[in-house]
């Protein structure tokens, strides 16, 4: 590509008064041009919306500017979706509304883009993580750097196959949305889907450098899920195993769906082992929505299939036994 190509910077928000205006003013400050900035606000209970609304009233400067509040709280997956059909870019940066973007983080995520010698369809970079305060938090260099970008090891069984890059810090081709389609609305973040997408097109590339400061604080989707086990009330820790469930089902349909996309479809092995892995997740999934004698024969159902024994140990203790 010679010319600049439209980029469209999307920041993602809901129920994040405390920390948007950072994260819009860090949005007007990208020095790429020309470039649109999506502001999409799932349905905020709080004054999310209003300060975006502020902020886009008084910004004079040469972005254009799309404003979306939706009439009702879609989710992550649905919020992604909508900010996509709303863009007119063919590169999506992807920004959220606790976190800052550094002023050359669009220009420099494009131009690794535009590399003609070796195109990718989906640039991240590392990034600085901070507190709610704004104040670095232990988390390791090492750490931010062994998880920024991950790939299938196609030699294992698809069950350990891990394949991501951090959400906060990527900017994806359009064509990845427009060719494979939107995200299931059980998808609780992106970064699994995406990356697996361009895996199979042209590939990913890691800027090296931190081009996001990072929020991290107890409503962020990693903290909740990571610390599940520490929650207190057992219909709530039900409800997040649950959501874990439904994401990773929806992670594996569209891994699949991906696969026969991209026309890799002639490994019959990558194929079948994820159409088990989804017939597993179905039936643990339909348990949480269903009685103890229901539960427990959807637990002798995965038996039915290989490496099922997990899976039904897990929904007898969860499902039968404990109900949570």
């Amino acid at each position: 590509m010679s010319e600049r190509p439209l980029v469209s910077f999307i920041v993602l928000s809901y129920k994040q008064e405390q920390f948007i205006r950072d994260a819009i003013r860090s949005a007007f400050e990208q020095a790429y041009e020309p470039l649109e900035i999506v502001f999409s606000d799932d349905c905020s209970p709080d004054r999310t919306f209003e300060i975006i609304k502020e902020e886009v009233d008084s910004y004079r400067g040469p972005h254009k500017i799309v404003l979306n509040h939706n009439e009702s709280n879609l989710g992550l997956a649905g919020n992604v979706n909508r900010a996509f059909e709303l863009a007119k870019g063919l590169f999506f940066v992807m920004a959220a509304g606790d976190d800052i973007s550094v002023c050359t983080r669009t220009t420099k995520l494009v131009h690794r883009w535009q590399d003609n010698l070796s195109p990718v369809d989906l640039v991240s970079s590392y990034f600085e993580d901070m507190d709610v305060d704004g104040k670095p938090t232990a988390l390791t260099e090492e750490l931010v750097k062994e998880n920024a970008v991950y790939l299938p090891d196609v030699r294992l069984p698809v069950r350990k196959w891990r394949c991501g890059a951090t959400g906060a810090c990527a900017g994806y081709s359009r064509k990845l949305y427009d060719r494979y389609g939107p995200l299931d609305p059980r998808v609780i973040a992106e970064d699994a889907i995406f990356p697996f997408r361009a895996w199979l097109e042209s590939g990913i590339a890691l800027i090296e450098e931190p081009l996001v400061k990072h929020r991290t604080h107890d409503r962020s989707l990693y903290v909740i899920h990571r610390n599940v086990n520490l929650i207190k009330q057992a219909e709530s820790r039900r409800l997040v195993r649950q959501q874990a469930t439904g994401d990773k089902l929806a992670r594996y349909k569209d891994w699949l769906r991906a696969w026969q996309i991209a026309r890799n479809a002639k490994d019959g092995r990558v194929e079948a082992e994820l159409e088990q892995l989804i017939r597993l997740l179905e039936l643990e999934w339909q348990a949480y929505d269903s009685g103890r004698v229901q539960a427990l024969r959807a637990a002798i159902l995965s038996l039915g299939y290989r490496g099922g024994g997990r899976s039904a140990m897990r929904l007898i203790f969860r499902q039968v036994l404990c109900r949570y």
